[in-house]
Parts: structure tokens; C-alpha cells; sequence
């Protein structure tokens, strides 16, 4: 079961991961380099929504929110 997490960040947007379980996600955001050097994850929300996305910027660019991976930035792909 996958389960979509958004990690509030003290600066920028935040992230946002669809993954096994806490550990997977922290684990496919360091694998893309995040949270970057001097940034501190502040909170995490676990089974978030895209409709309780940040609705100008996050929602209309996060990629798919059911599928394993970083939707956002959005690094995920089709296969």
C-alpha cells in the first residue's frame, strides 16, 4: 500500500513523496538530493491529499500523487 507524505520545509515549498511506508520516503528524497544542504524538514503529513495541496504553484505542478516517487518537485516518469 502506498501512502502520500508532504514534508513541510523552513524554506521553500516543501516535498512531496508517494511511497511503502515513512522510511521509503525519506529514503527517495535523499536519492534526489533533498532536503538540501542547511534545510530542515519542519513537519511531516502523512496520507495528505491533492486537494490539501498549496493550490497555485504545488498543485498544478506536482506530478502523480498515486504513484511511488518525489511528485514534487516533480521527478516522477512514465514508464
Amino acid at each position: 500500500m502506498l501512502t502520500p507524505f508532504w514534508f513541510h520545509t523552513d524554506h521553500g515549498l516543501g516535498y512531496g513523496v508517494t511511497a511503502r511506508s515513512m522510511m521509503d520516503a525519506e529514503c527517495l528524497l535523499r536519492d534526489f538530493g533533498y532536503p538540501r544542504e542547511g534545510e530542515l524538514v519542519m513537519a511531516i503529513v502523512t496520507g495528505i491529499t491533492h486537494s490539501q495541496l498549496e493550490p497555485h504553484h504545488v498543485a498544478p505542478n506536482a506530478g502523480p500523487i498515486i504513484v511511488r516517487g518525489v511528485w514534487f518537485p516533480n521527478h516522477t516518469f512514465s514508464e
